[in-house]
């Protein structure tokens, strides 16, 4: 499937990214983005899609060109995310996949590979892998590569889907062994950490290249909303869902501060819910945006309006249960003129995407010029 590019595409795209800039440097905005992306049906089911590279780059570019046509007011840059799963940094290190019965379903790691009791010798021990040799990982960078050629410099695509330094400790030592680490044996799990990290931050330079440099991306992550130049660092941590913000502040925002040092710091993913919202933005290395979903996160949000206030933003998903027009005005009602909501809306065509922009637009307009801007 090839790419018909119009000079209105070109110019479309380019007035989306100096939106988006001028969102990050925090300078005053006449209308909020609104981010409306079309997903096509597939006839394959996810797990075709992840254990073949052409099947899910097709479905990708589908989607990606349908936003171009049918939601042609979009904020949204449109983007394809090359996927083979949120435990591939964990397959490097030699942890096995497996796929449940469930085909429309993501996969899972098999089994453990460290032990609680032995923890700190088996780190010790640990060798780092090479994102170009070991588990999922050539294959991510494999797709990657392709999706960028088939993107033809006008779809971004994003990295792969790392999930986090402490998620990928789980996958390797267990959930609950991992909770009980963080008290019995810290000084072996920031070794880990470290390791896991290393690993990290040289999938993402290995992408990155991959990819033909950071101009095609959307991020450092799975996250496949463009973030400017200067700002495409982007993490993951949905196990903090779990813990405490003094767990956060240890084991989670020194990692992730390593790659907001190299990358930027753009953003942060956690579906929710949040004990840690306050920690998100402690670290003096702390993300401009969250990337959240309303479905989890929705009672957090009178807590983001006080935590974020005057430091980030927020791109919210939008989970449906009441309609997406009455949806945003709450949103706006709640946040102004504290903190920015981008919403997300993933529709069909069938769910006229452009006549929701419309309908979406005035409420864009009054929410921006209820804002305090800038960032402090």
């Amino acid at each position: 499937m090839s790419i018909a590019v119009s000079s209105w595409m070109l110019d479309e795209l380019a007035r989306r990214k100096e939106l988006y800039r001028r969102l990050f440097a925090g300078n005053p905005l006449d209308r909020l983005p609104v981010d409306v992306r079309v997903t096509l049906p597939s006839a394959a089911t996810v797990q075709e899609q992840f254990c073949h590279g052409d099947v899910q780059l097709e479905a990708a570019l589908a989607n990606a060109l349908a936003t171009w046509e049918y939601a042609p007011s979009s904020d949204g840059i449109p983007a394809m995310r090359p996927d083979v799963g949120c435990s591939c940094l964990a397959s490097a290190f030699g942890a096995t996949y497996y796929w449940g019965d469930d085909v429309n379903q993501t996969p899972g790691v098999k089994d453990k590979i460290l032990d609680l009791d032995r923890l700190p010798e088996q780190v010790a021990a640990l060798p780092i892998p090479d994102p170009t040799r070991d588990g999922w990982l050539p294959e991510g960078l494999r797709r990657i590569r392709q999706f960028a050629e088939a993107g033809e410099g006008i779809i971004p695509v994003s990295l792969l889907d790392a999930a986090g330094g402490v998620n990928v400790a789980a996958d390797l030592l267990g959930m609950t062994e991992l909770m009980v680490a963080f008290y019995e044996h810290p000084e072996a799990l920031h070794q880990l950490l470290d390791n896991i990290q290393t690993l990290y931050a040289a999938t993402i330079r290995a992408g990155i290249e991959a990819a033909g440099g950071e101009e095609h991306i959307t991020t450092t992550d799975f996250e496949d909303v463009w973030y400017p130049e200067g700002w495409k660092g982007h993490v993951s941590d949905d196990i903090s869902a779990g813990f405490s913000p003094e767990i956060y502040a240890e084991f989670s925002a020194p990692y992730h501060a390593q790659i907001f040092a190299e990358f930027g710091a753009g953003g942060l993913h956690n579906c929710g819910p949040n004990p840690c919202h306050a920690a998100y933005v402690s670290h003096p290395l702390s993300p401009r945006s969250l990337d959240l979903s309303d479905q989890y996160s929705h009672h957090d949000l009178p807590k983001f309006k006080e935590s974020l206030r005057g430091k980030a933003f927020i791109y919210l998903f939008y989970c449906g249960g009441i309609p997406p027009v009455d949806w945003y005005r709450e949103l706006m009602e709640l946040l102004a003129p504290d903190v920015i909501v981008v919403p997300v809306f993933q529709l069909s065509p069938q769910d006229q995407p452009e006549e929701l922009l419309q309908q979406l637009r005035p409420i864009a307009i009054e929410y921006a010029q209820r804002m305090n801007w800038g960032w402090r």
